[in-house]
């Protein structure tokens, strides 16, 4: 008899994943980031019902059996997609080359098939007495689950290392595009892989425990605990969570108009340059045309082709500090790089080469930097609670403000105040 705890909370994982599916499914229509996820809270329904199923079910236990097992091989898939598509800088589509990660799906249905063929006997004596295999269709089907668990258990390694790098990267483009990322940088996702890994190999270790050492490593309960975790993390953060760096068709426009404005108008650009000083004013137009026809053709592929010569990047670094000297945006707490350019009719692309080649530093760390020199006096006046000089200096909480100020000064701001008194 199965517990009742365990079937307590798989009822309540059913339920979750009964309320979180349609709507991701209805969402799907605008954007198709939702279908992978939907797809991974379904898999990983399908594998909850095991308690449910063989308790209360037994009859269908075998059908149950056949359906669950391809589920297993969809979870990598679905959550690699799903990270794929918060992280990407276009919005994601389905596309037919992705069918290549469902490689041991295939396999996993013809042994599903071999599953249903099973006479009703034999499948009890396998899969619930733990009985050894006898006859040849038995013992494929056994031969075959062990090596395709084995694979999925290489899958697994291989897709958690690909969402890893991929997070990290995503991080890093975050500060070369917002000086604010507190609701981007995913960092739930960092528990729900560590959720995901400890039920994976908890699930494993008991069914290999119980097989081969006839007592169970870790409790029922606990697989069941760490699943509902899993469940609820994504259905309770991928219902609220959109892509980073993904920008709004209407803000896209309205970018693309105002550095096609800039780049078009030849007497505005000569302008420009006669004010800096600048003879080449030809030549460097010419460069921003390039620069931009570059960027929208493929804006992945950073600084790739530009002529920003080291002399044209020294000004744009002066009068980008100018600009943030005189007109302080960095208290606009929702500042982007793109925001910038806009401001300053340059190139998003070459903002950030000046930032990174010229200044050293991402866009993200730079405008934290004039936060936080405009924080210190505020800091040392000690006239206002340190959230209202955060928020008064553009950081939208007082936990980032904690970890720009102390990355910049190495203390704490109380720390700062003390030693300056």
């Amino acid at each position: 008899m199965t517990d009742p705890i365990v079937i307590a909370i798989t009822m309540i994982m059913v339920g979750q994943i009964c309320l979180s599916v349609p709507l991701l499914i209805t969402r799907s229509i605008k954007s198709a980031l939702c279908l992978p996820l939907a797809l991974f809270l379904l898999a990983n329904g399908a594998l909850a019902l095991e308690p449910m199923v063989s308790t209360l079910l037994p009859d269908w236990y075998a059908f149950y059996t056949a359906l669950a097992f391809p589920a297993l091989f969809v979870l990598c898939p679905a959550l690699w997609f799903y990270v794929e598509a918060l992280t990407s800088p276009t919005p994601w589509e389905i596309h037919k080359k992705q069918a290549r990660q469902f490689v041991l799906l295939w396999p996993a249905l013809m042994v599903s098939v071999m599953i249903l063929l099973l006479p009703k006997e034999m499948h009890t004596a396998i899969f619930i007495n733990d009985a050894d295999a006898e006859g040849p269709l038995a013992l494929t089907i056994v031969v075959s689950i062990l090596v395709l668990i084995l694979l999925w258990l290489g899958q697994c390694v291989y897709t958690i290392s690909r969402i890893i790098h991929r997070l990290v990267a995503y991080r890093k483009q975050l500060k070369d595009l917002f000086s604010n990322n507190d609701d981007k940088e995913l960092n739930w996702m960092n528990w729900l892989l560590l959720i995901a890994i400890s039920t994976w190999l908890f699930s494993l270790a008991t069914v290999f425990s119980s097989n081969l050492f006839d007592n169970l490593l870790f409790t029922i309960r606990t697989e069941a605990i760490l699943s509902l975790l899993l469940i609820w993390s994504l259905a309770h953060f991928g219902l609220q969570q959109k892509p980073g760096l993904t920008v709004p068709t209407a803000s896209l426009k309205e970018a693309d108009g105002n550095l096609d404005a800039s780049i078009s108008s030849d007497v505005a650009v000569k302008i420009e340059f006669e004010k800096e000083g600048l003879t080449e004013h030809k030549q460097e137009h010419e460069l921003k045309q390039e620069q931009a026809l570059t960027q929208k053709k493929d804006s992945a592929k950073k600084y790739q082709r530009s002529a920003l010569s080291s002399e044209q990047s020294g000004r744009i670094a002066a009068k980008i500090n100018t600009v943030m000297e005189t007109e302080k945006l960095y208290l606009d707490a929702n500042l982007s790089l793109q925001k910038l350019a806009s401001y300053l009719a340059i190139s998003p692309n070459y903002i950030s080469q000046t930032l990174n080649e010229t200044l050293s530093i991402n866009f993200f760390d730079f405008v934290n930097q004039w936060r936080i020199k405009a924080a210190k006096p505020k800091i040392i006046a000690n006239q206002d609670t340190v959230l209202n000089i955060a928020l008064d200096v553009g950081f939208n909480a007082r936990s980032s403000f904690y970890k720009a100020f102390k990355q910049e000064t190495g203390q704490t701001p109380s720390e700062f105040r003390k030693m300056t008194s």
